[in-house]
């Protein structure tokens, strides 16, 4: 019964030496094809020369790889965009040229002003209005009013109507005093301005506070 239970313990550690050889020999085989799978994984990037289209870097190497040399094409470029930048540089010349011409022609045509200016005495009873060639331009029943009539004025003869109203005796302050005037002006110069001379005055038409009916005065002059 001893030499027996002796054989026995002595298969039991032969099989338990046989299933640990066996468990390194696996483990070495798969911890072999590990190492051997990485490897073939990496060799490939490794091998590659940079600059190969597709290729992958190592992270760790990827700051230190030159760029590819740039085509023989490139320097074309800067040279074809300051081509196309010298040529609208002309342009702006020849429109700066065309505009400075333009004001030149506008100063001919409108360096003359004309307008219509209120002077003298208020509230003497009369509202005049003005008419410029049949077109209305305003109301006229004070003094201290400048109305530009410029685009009126035709080159030629014009004609200007001055229609005074009488509003009664709630508007005037100055019944009966023919020295309070309300004087209304077509007036010309190189701009619209309260203070001219009295040479630039063109038609002048005035009411006092001493009249009491309406009037209505057609008046000409030439236009430049």
């Amino acid at each position: 019964m001893a030499e027996k239970t002796e054989v026995k313990k002595l298969n039991f550690l032969g099989a338990l030496s046989d299933l640990a050889i066996l468990a390194l020999l696996l483990g070495g085989a798969g911890f072999g094809g590990y190492y051997w799978g990485i490897h073939q994984q990496l060799a490939p990037v490794q091998s590659v020369p940079p600059g190969t289209v597709g290729a992958l870097l190592p992270p760790a190497s990827q700051s230190n790889v030159p760029l590819p040399p740039k085509t023989a094409t490139a320097p074309e470029s800067p040279q074809s965009t300051s081509h196309a930048d010298s040529s609208p540089a002309n342009k702006p010349a020849a429109t700066s040229a065309s505009q400075s011409s333009e004001p030149s022609k506008t100063t001919r045509h409108g360096k003359t002003k004309y307008w219509i200016s209120s002077s003298g005495a208020d509230y003497i009873g009369y509202s005049i209005t003005v008419k410029v060639n049949d077109t209305p331009v305003d109301n006229f029943f004070g003094p201290g009013k400048n109305v530009d009539i410029t685009n009126l004025v035709k080159s030629g003869d014009n004609s200007v109507i001055f229609e005074a109203k009488a509003l009664g005796e709630q508007y005037n302050k100055h019944s009966g005093d023919e020295k309070s005037v309300l004087t209304v002006q077509i007036v010309k110069g190189p701009h619209v301005q309260e203070e001219f001379e009295q040479s630039d005055v063109v038609l002048t038409s005035r009411r006092t506070a001493a009249e009491t009916v309406d009037f209505s005065d057609t008046m000409h002059f030439n236009g430049e």
